[in-house]
């Protein structure tokens, strides 16, 4: 990277975070975060990307910032509980509204450029799934912001899956992985008395248990880890085969038909954790996950996400 690139994101995150310059107005920190998307950490370029200031939603409203299948709503300050929640509110029509418009499932962000918190919809209200107090202090600070929105996005196409990037991008700590385990968080609590979802996770149990004893700790939360971790490893272990996870079909990505193919047998098979398939949204979950992990090479459009 270039000294004056690093200077530039410097500059830039300084104006977001300390509001460097006096009182600065909404229109002015929408202007900069448009800038912070544009930077080449996002893997977005010009002909794919979609930011629209003011795109107009229903009943006069407006969203403050759109790209792909995320609505950011910027505000001057985010300092106090009430403006997180009136903002929140805010991006929550909007999430719906585009939602029910595309027919795909859209990420609320609201910040003031300090404080960045991402939503996802459950039951018709946002629920936080993951946070971001970015600071200043040299290219580092900036990076890490970055990573996090990065996470968020799902932008950036053709990552090569090593170990440093997996674990930057999909472990424990990452927002990718925050918002991903908040969603099927909360498709499992709807569906979690479905006859086939319960089997499978008393299966899932007994195995464990059986195999561990009293080391084993039944939980659902260690059963949902558990689900992700495989459907994340299912989908890189076709796209270690060479193909495009996203032109497959969410059953074909978690069958293992394209291996039984190809000749290969006992990579991918069916499991306990498909069971996000039996469930409302198990589709459209498995394509966001194989569209955000790296090694896809999917372009990002206004119309994808």
């Amino acid at each position: 990277m270039t000294q004056a690139r690093v200077g530039s994101r410097t500059a830039l995150l300084e104006r977001l975070v300390n509001k460097s310059g006096g009182v600065r107005s909404e229109a002015t920190i929408q202007s900069d975060v448009r800038m912070l998307l544009l930077d080449n950490e996002l893997g977005l370029a010009a002909d794919d990307l979609d930011v629209q200031l003011e795109t107009q939603v229903g009943q006069g409203q407006r969203i403050d910032v759109e790209v792909g299948c995320t609505v950011i709503e910027v505000k001057r300050s985010l300092a106090s509980e009430t403006a997180i929640a009136q903002a929140a509110a805010q991006v929550s029509n909007y999430v719906q509204t585009r939602a029910a418009e595309m027919g795909q499932r859209y990420v609320g962000i609201i910040t003031d450029g300090r404080l960045w918190i991402a939503y996802h919809e459950v039951e018709g209200a946002l629920t936080e799934a993951t946070r971001h107090t970015a600071t200043t202090g040299g290219p580092g600070a900036a990076q890490d912001l970055l990573r996090w929105l990065e996470g968020v996005l799902a932008t950036k196409k053709g990552v090569r899956p090593t170990p440093n990037e997996i674990a930057d991008r999909l472990g424990a700590e990452s927002s990718s992985h925050a918002l991903d385990y908040s969603i099927l968080k909360a498709m499992y609590a709807d569906s979690r008395d479905l006859p086939t979802v319960a089997l499978k996770r008393e299966l899932w149990a007994d195995l464990l248990r059986s195999a561990l004893g009293t080391q084993f700790t039944d939980s659902d939360d260690l059963f949902l880890e558990h689900t992700l971790l495989v459907n994340s490893a299912e989908i890189i272990a076709h796209l270690v085969l060479g193909l495009d996870a996203e032109e497959l079909s969410p059953a074909t990505l978690l069958s293992g038909d394209q291996f039984t193919i190809a000749g290969l047998h006992g990579v991918v098979d069916r499991d306990f954790f498909d069971w996000v398939l039996e469930v409302p949204g198990g589709d459209g979950f498995i394509n966001a996950l194989a569209d955000g992990l790296p090694g896809s090479t999917g372009q990002q459009s206004s119309t994808t996400c």
